[in-house]
């Protein structure tokens, strides 16, 4: 499910900020951008997500500010190397204005902080608990979207539910159609003088019969739909397996298709595929 929150946190020593965005993906993929002190703490703030997410593309946004003043360290080798570099540029280029200290402080790598353990430790003590709060507050929002959503897939299984009722009721008319419309062929193929022989009638009106059921696909449809209905209500992850039986509700509905020998038996399993395929749109924004 889409998302985003953010938190911005003051302490005497830091201010932090932490931003949080995340798009719909089929597993659960995670990148954060943080500062390079913290770089050590970045498979444990995969952990912190993986406890509050299950699905979905995150991204993960730390920003400090020191607010107390903090040693630093200069690369004066890279600080030449920029020095040197521009100025050819300004040679080459016929640039009568003399290199300044301020055009070299644009580029923040040659300033590193000495952070010693014991202060990355404080830093990061206050950091994570930024960001479990900035999680909760994303779990929070989602959870309000999620019932909306809710109410919007209820409503799409329910109409799947009724499309296979009225199939279903249709179906149990199909031997009894499927007579009639042989019987009309045939009637209009012989001649007015030879008569039918019913055996054969039967043999046939029994063989397409046979073809055409369709009890199994109905059968399995209510067996994924009542899933579906319990996996709606569970206070859980349920996101994957509800893609997996709009799937096989696909697949049922194609079989129905090319079974069908009753055109509103046709038209409702087309309408079943489109109102699966709305469903499978809305799940895709379920963990």
């Amino acid at each position: 499910m889409t998302g985003y929150s953010k938190l911005e946190k003051v302490s005497e020593k830091y201010k932090v900020y932490c931003e949080i965005k995340t798009l719909n993906s089929k597993g659960l993929d995670i990148s954060v951008s943080i500062p390079y002190y913290l770089s050590s703490k970045e498979i444990r703030i995969n952990q912190i997500i993986s406890n509050y997410l299950k699905r979905g593309k995150v991204h993960l946004r730390i920003g400090v500010k020191f607010l107390v003043p903090i040693s630093l360290n200069v690369d004066f080798a890279m600080a030449k190397s920029y020095f040197e570099t521009l100025e050819g540029l300004r040679e080459s280029l016929g640039i009568q204005n003399l290199l300044s200290l301020s055009d070299l402080l644009i580029f923040r790598e040659i300033f590193r902080g000495d952070l010693d353990d014991e202060v990355i430790e404080e830093l990061w003590d206050f950091v994570k608990n930024i960001i479990v709060e900035t999680l909760e507050k994303l779990v929070e929002e989602r959870e309000k979207e999620g019932e909306k959503l809710f109410v919007d897939i209820n409503k799409m299984v329910l109409r799947l539910k009724k499309i296979v009722e009225n199939i279903n009721k249709l179906s149990l008319d199909l031997k009894e159609v499927i007579a009639k419309k042989i019987r009309e062929n045939v009637e209009e193929i012989l001649p007015n003088n030879i008569e039918m022989d019913v055996n054969q009638f039967e043999t046939a009106v029994a063989l397409i019969a046979d073809k055409a059921d369709i009890r199994e696909e109905i059968s399995r449809l209510n067996s994924h739909i009542d899933r579906m209905q319990e996996l709606i209500l569970k206070d859980e992850p349920v996101g994957t397996l509800l893609n997996f039986l709009t799937q096989e509700v696909h697949r049922e509905f194609n079989t129905i298709l090319s079974k069908s020998r009753m055109l509103e038996i046709t038209n409702l399993a087309l309408e079943g595929k489109y109102v699966n395929s709305q469903l499978k749109e809305q799940i895709q924004n379920i963990e």
